[in-house]
């Protein structure tokens, strides 16, 4: 004896339902037309895993790479500026603490008199980051400020190394007795040297 149809079983049928008590593809997972790869277990987890990367529009991915090509184009700004001399100077300066350039002058000994010469040994030192030609000036003058003999010689120096020169001023007739006073000059820098002759 047969039993009878499920009532509305041939309306299902015919609108493509199933009764839910038959098996569907013998056990094998539904598959996603729209993405084309199972959506079992195996294949949720990485869709959620993108979907949680990217979200709807691509925002969380947005916000990573804005700091990264900020700091990118930051980097390459320094690198261009640091190709620049004078900008890698100015920099030097900002960070770190540099001496400023000075020209050491000072008597190598006592000036003394040698006939009718007067001998003024002088030292210099500059410190910094070029050397160059310098003039010095020395005269000799008597107690009243009178000048009794000028030269001006010109030394090139070399940064941080010691430069003797012996300058020689002539006295003639009475100037040989009475200098009194040796002065010495860098024109155009602040250094000054004064002896008194004995």
């Amino acid at each position: 004896m047969s039993t009878p149809p499920s009532e509305g079983g041939p309306k299902r049928w015919a609108a493509g339902e199933r009764d839910a008590r038959q098996p569907t593809d013998s056990g094998r997972s539904h598959r996603d037309p729209r993405r084309g790869r199972a959506r079992g277990l195996r294949g949720a987890v990485p869709e959620r895993l993108a979907e949680a990367w990217t979200g709807k529009g691509g925002e969380p991915l947005r916000r990573l790479l804005a700091p990264v090509a900020v700091a990118l184009v930051v980097l390459g700004l320094c690198g261009a500026v640091w190709t620049v001399p004078e900008a890698r100077s100015v920099l030097r300066d900002s960070f770190t603490e540099r001496q400023q350039a000075y020209i050491e002058l000072y008597f190598g000994k006592e000036p003394f008199r040698q006939g009718d010469e007067l001998v003024v040994p002088l030292r210099l030192v500059e410190h910094g980051e070029t050397g160059g030609r310098h003039s010095v000036r020395v005269w000799a003058q008597d107690a009243r400020g009178r000048r009794l003999a000028v030269r001006t010689r010109t030394v090139t120096t070399k940064p941080g190394a010691l430069i003797r020169v012996d300058v020689r001023l002539r006295l003639e007739g009475g100037g040989r007795r009475d200098a009194e006073l040796v002065e010495v000059t860098l024109p155009g820098h602040p250094q000054r040297l004064r002896s008194h002759l004995r």
